[in-house]
């Protein structure tokens, strides 16, 4: 009897020393500044840190706070490495990076990014993130939130996914509350009418390039000496 109380003694206590572990390991993460990465950068474009605009030069890295304005027939390409997130700012666009987080957790990365989208649109292609990190974009109508997806979102609100899914919080005009829509792939949030509808193979060829090139962009990111492919879900052609 002494020896199964002992034993007992010896599991519990391993079991304090293991939760132990675990929680030092938690509570000694900490976290970090993430960055913006400018990749690529056709026409001309500026950000805006300390109240003045700047030219946008690549292989720059902008955090938290900046905004990145394209001028006509201009495009940005950004890397997020964090979250392994390619995107384009298409022509006559701005956009505010207002945060960028990281937190190496007990076994995975966990990341909180929020951009807004002040004008123009944008394009992105993103790999599926671990819980609980988040990726959202806000717009003046709500805020989406991005799941491993690739995906075109105009700054009135508008959003196509061509492969994954999206989820959209929509502030209804009017103060007439918010309403919560999901957008699946092959379809588009239209903001005029608050409703999802299939995205009409003209429009989808106009906005596919962007999409494509983010789709390319964010094909391999580096992980330590490893190379991570993200392979995005099923993908919608424009035809």
């Amino acid at each position: 009897m002494k020896h199964v109380v002992g034993s007992m003694d010896r599991l519990v206590l391993s079991l304090v020393i293991i939760l132990g572990v675990v929680s030092v390991s938690k509570s000694s993460a900490v976290t970090q500044p993430a960055e913006v990465v400018i990749q690529d950068i056709v026409g001309t474009a500026s950000y805006c840190t300390d109240g003045r605009w700047h030219p946008v030069r690549k292989d720059m890295k902008l955090s938290r706070g900046a905004i990145i304005k394209t001028d006509a027939d201009s495009t940005v390409d950004l890397l997020l490495e964090s979250s392994f997130t390619a995107l384009r700012l298409t022509p006559n666009s701005s956009l505010r990076l207002d945060r960028l987080n990281k937190e190496a957790g007990y076994d995975t990365e966990v990341t909180e990014t929020a951009l807004t989208l002040l004008s123009g649109s944008i394009a992105g292609t993103q790999r599926k993130l671990a819980a609980p990190s988040r990726f959202q974009i806000n717009v003046a109508a709500g805020a989406i939130t991005i799941v491993g997806t690739e995906y075109f979102v105009r700054a009135d609100g508008a959003v196509t996914v061509v492969s994954g899914t999206v989820s959209l919080n929509y502030n209804l005009p009017g103060n007439g509350g918010s309403i919560k829509v999901t957008v699946s792939a092959g379809f588009t949030f239209d903001p005029a009418t608050g409703q999802v509808v299939p995205t009409s193979p003209p429009y989808l060829q106009n906005i596919i390039a962007h999409i494509t090139t983010t789709k390319h962009n964010a094909q391999v990111f580096k992980v330590g000496r490893a190379t991570l492919v993200v392979k995005p879900e099923r993908f919608i052609s424009p035809h």
